[in-house]
């Protein structure tokens, strides 16, 4: 089966205008969300901040939520492989 997903960038957008995006985008019948942390260029507690908030209100709504990240990111914002409560 395949589903429909849509792609987010907190950093280039409201926070009120994306989650508007996310219930408009559920409506229609997306289940899956990207999103990118390799080019956010914020400070990691305002990075961790905005997407932990993010992905817990995609996580409300039932959507899938795919981060692309590297060792590289998970060493900037002090997150683990052992410790995923940040996705």
């Amino acid at each position: 089966m395949r589903k429909l997903g849509i792609s987010i960038y907190p950093e280039k957008d409201s926070k009120e205008r994306i989650y508007q995006y996310l219930k408009d985008a559920k409506d229609f019948g997306a289940s899956r969300i990207f999103s990118c942390l390799l080019s956010v260029t914020k400070d990691p507690a305002e990075i961790k901040k905005d997407f932990t908030e993010m992905n817990a209100y995609a996580h409300s709504l039932d959507f899938e939520v795919v981060l692309d990240v590297s060792p590289a990111v998970f060493n900037k914002l002090g997150i683990s492989y052992n410790d995923l409560t940040f996705f």
